[in-house]
């Protein structure tokens, strides 16, 4: 019989914790308690007496709203430090300083713990290493997001009751107007374009060639296009009058601006300024467009293609129109003349079949498609924020105050060093590190991380998907920026994270 010899497991050495710090504050806020160097001295005093343990840094975002994780760049840089291994601890006031948007709470947490990362909520004493933790903070995060959309909330009653008593006052500057004490105000040689246009249009000349002809007048730097034109005969603001709410933003997060099609309430006010067009000129110009599109079949109702189609021979947008047995999508610039634009109609049915095919190849090899792509673009954003010179300067500037500051803070604690000096210095040294962080954060480039933030998005999407066989409004809404028609039989789908697949299309 075979001997067995029992090996005694040896006992494991106390490990060091890296242990980081989260806090979400404004920047112009004058509370001691919100400056880096405040809160460099409470995580470095609540963190003195651990043997095993070590602070690694002080994440913070200044004056950032915590609805939406892709806008804060520190709360980005603590989970790149934590992909790449530098932190085991995060330690944070509060859930409403993480995160105000449930979906991101839950999101970043789960990603933290597969990384064998723990998060610490302080007023909550929630510890996300303890089993029961992730119910809890789902319930806090819940707290949280309906305490920011409460007062988004209050923030929207105000703006309704001054639209309701007439008080309220329009950010927009229509052209032909200028803005002056809080007051729109006739600009004359503008006013004069306003009404060159509504002469020309009303005589029977069309958007695209009225656009034409500003273009060759070079009557301002912007081009004109066929949309400036229908938003100007459109605005209600040249008789005088102003229609509130023609926008509004959703009631979930995140907030989102969206056209008014009778959601919501509106607000119509009769003499809120000046008046460049006569109301009879006005109406008269309402009745030809709605004559135009009733005869070009112009669809009012939304579609979820609406915007989305660009020609890529001139940029155009498609439209759309109605055939007696089929819809179809045309370039504006082609549908005004075929000199302006070679490209050909293409029928919605071909749009619709494209995406499905689409939808059912990433949803097969997302895997092999998507996270290759985002590890490369990551490391591509690494790379070259560590050659950037000016970025390497600004965070080699930060880290050396933030020691200063973390040695000043020891010393300090140990009572060797003078009172008066360590407040005189730390508060020198607090505004350089706020001014050298917004330097920092004048530099980075905002896109990319939403650029990442979209592209994780977009792999979460398809981790959960299931092939599709009819075109879904919901999910080509989730994933599709645009289409760009490359020709009569090719278009390409750009998603969001900036990727596109090309896709051919019948004749």
């Amino acid at each position: 019989m075979a001997e067995i010899t029992i090996i005694p497991a040896k006992e494991r050495s106390a490990e060091i914790v890296r242990t980081a710090a989260y806090a979400r504050v404004s920047s112009d806020s004058q509370d001691q308690l919100n400056s880096f160097a405040a809160q460099i001295r409470y995580y470095t005093e609540l963190l003195k007496n651990s043997t095993d343990t070590v602070f690694v840094d002080m994440y913070a975002d200044e004056g950032i709203s915590g609805t939406s994780a892709a806008k804060r760049p520190e709360f980005q840089r603590l989970m790149s430090d934590c992909r790449k291994g530098r932190i085991d601890r995060i330690l944070v006031k509060s859930i409403s300083r993480f995160a105000r948007n449930t979906k991101d709470s839950l999101e970043a947490v789960r990603e933290l713990k597969t990384l064998g990362i723990s998060v610490y909520f302080e007023k909550e004493n929630i510890d996300t290493s303890e089993v029961s933790s992730e119910m809890m903070l789902a319930i806090y995060s819940q707290f949280a997001q309906e305490e920011s959309m409460s007062i988004s909330r209050n923030c929207r009653m105000g703006v309704h009751k001054r639209m309701m008593d007439g008080t309220y006052k329009t950010a927009s500057t229509p052209f032909g107007y200028d803005y002056v004490d809080g007051k729109l105000k006739i600009n004359p040689e503008k006013a004069k374009i306003v009404k060159q246009i509504f002469t020309w249009y009303v005589s029977g000349i069309g958007m695209n060639e009225i656009a034409m002809r500003l273009n060759k007048l070079k009557v301002r730097e912007e081009i004109w296009r066929r949309g400036t034109i229908h938003c100007i005969i459109t605005n209600e603001k040249y008789i005088g009058d102003t229609l509130l709410q023609k926008t509004f933003m959703t009631d979930t997060l995140p907030y989102k601006g969206v056209v008014n099609r009778g959601e919501k309430e509106q607000y119509y006010v009769s003499g809120t300024h000046e008046s460049i067009i006569e109301k009879s000129v006005f109406d008269n110009a309402q009745k030809v467009l709605a004559e135009r599109d009733k005869s070009s079949g112009t669809v009012v109702e939304h579609s979820p293609f609406h915007s989305k189609i660009i020609c890529g021979n001139c940029g155009s947008t498609f439209r759309r129109k109605d055939r007696k047995t089929y819809v179809c999508w045309v370039c504006r610039k082609h549908d005004g003349s075929a000199e302006n634009c070679t490209v050909r109609q293409i029928r919605e049915d071909e749009f619709r079949m494209a995406f499905i095919r689409l939808w059912n190849k990433l949803q097969a090899h997302y895997k092999a498609i998507l996270a290759p792509m985002f590890r490369q673009l990551e490391t591509l954003s690494e790379r070259e924020k560590s050659v950037n010179t000016q970025l390497a300067t600004l965070r080699k500037e930060i880290a050396e105050i933030k020691q200063q500051i973390h040695m000043m803070t020891v010393l300090n604690l140990q009572g060797t060093l003078d009172s008066a000096y360590f407040k005189e210095r730390t508060q020198e040294l607090d505004r350089r590190l706020l001014t050298t962080q917004k330097q920092l954060h004048a530099s980075l480039d905002d896109e990319e991380y939403e650029r990442l933030d979209e592209l994780r998005k977009l792999i979460g999407i398809f981790d959960k998907a299931e092939p599709i066989t009819e075109f879904d409004e919901i999910k080509f809404g989730q994933i599709v920026n645009k289409i760009m028609v490359l020709s009569e039989t090719e278009i390409r789908f750009d998603l969001i994270g900036g990727i596109g697949f090309t896709e051919r299309v019948a004749r």
